[in-house]
């Protein structure tokens, strides 16, 4: 698979990897097997959500962590001529659970040949400074890296969408973490259910304002099954759609963040056959080529507008 070329006017998360390891990065989804327990707790669980679009049943199906490994570099390596990979802990909440439990884990990861770091995505009320304190002593032995999932910095919105956590939660989780040494991204959604272009803004301005390393940014999605789809069919739910639609929004929130946060990703992505709207989002190429345009029509780039008093 070839590679995209290197953006110029924003900081990409995936030249940084290349910089870092020395070539071109893999990601190997893996899969805990735990449910979310906020969906177990406060049923549908957030509103956006629905389980399976992340990750299938057949990485599941592979058993351990070194199993799912193994499947990952055979497929991947491959596909995209490399032999450097993260390890992913990409499905539902992976802190949620026993700390041993998870701990051994994580270590089926760390002591695998082939993983150059590892990745773990959770949300932010479920880490505790016991945990973090493991992981930054596993990290002298190899990179780690924590994502959380805050999707906007409204508590107003958090509500809403049956979020189960408030920013404050948010902020508290990446100051126990920066502190550590462990890099922190952060998960955002634009177009979320009752924000303005200017609350999409405010998120970005106030995340300028803290220790991130990165970023994932997703334009809202709608999924088959999940607590959004009525909605959606009787028109309670504006999505953008399409990526003209998009685009200026996306462009005046990365003017706002600094050039020190990397963006990891511009849209979100999920199976085509759960995906009830919008339908743009697997042109990646053309997507990334739209927001160079689109800041050099502007004359602008990543971080124009961003007020930081990180260092």
């Amino acid at each position: 698979m070839p590679s995209t070329p290197a953006p110029t006017h924003f900081n990409s998360y995936n030249a940084y990897l290349r910089l870092r390891f020395g070539g071109r990065v893999a990601k190997i989804s893996l899969d805990l097997g735990l449910p979310c327990p906020h969906r177990h707790a406060n049923p549908p669980g957030c509103l956006f959500c629905r389980p399976g679009v992340i990750m299938s049943e057949r990485v599941r199906s592979l058993g351990s962590i070194t199993n799912q490994i193994d499947a990952g570099v055979l497929a991947l390596g491959p596909r995209y001529h490399t032999d450097l990979f993260l390890a992913y802990f990409q499905n539902e909440t992976n802190t949620a659970g026993e700390h041993e439990w998870l701990i051994a884990r994580y270590d089926e990861a760390f002591r695998h040949p082939r993983v150059k770091g590892v990745v773990i995505s959770t949300r932010p009320d479920f880490v505790s400074e016991p945990l973090m304190d493991v992981l930054a002593g596993r990290s002298w032995r190899k990179p780690v890296f924590i994502e959380y999932g805050l999707q906007s910095v409204h508590d107003t919105t958090l509500k809403r969408i049956n979020r189960g956590h408030t920013y404050a939660d948010f902020v508290k989780a990446v100051e126990m973490t920066h502190q550590r040494g462990i890099p922190v991204a952060v998960h955002v959604i634009l177009g979320l259910p009752g924000e303005t272009p200017e609350m999409m803004r405010e998120t970005f301005r106030r995340l300028a304002d803290l220790p991130l390393d990165s970023i994932k940014i997703h334009h809202l999605q709608v999924y088959r099954g999940s607590a959004l789809e009525l909605p959606f069919y009787q028109g309670e739910v504006p999505i953008f759609e399409t990526f003209d639609d998009y685009l200026p929004v996306l462009l005046d929130c990365l003017e706002l963040l600094p050039w020190r946060i990397k963006v990891q990703r511009l849209v979100a992505d999920s199976p085509r056959a759960l995906l009830v709207a919008p339908q743009w989002w697997d042109l990646k190429n053309q997507i990334i080529a739209g927001v160079e345009n689109g800041f050099q029509e502007r004359g602008t780039r990543q971080g124009e507008r961003a007020r930081s008093s990180v260092k």
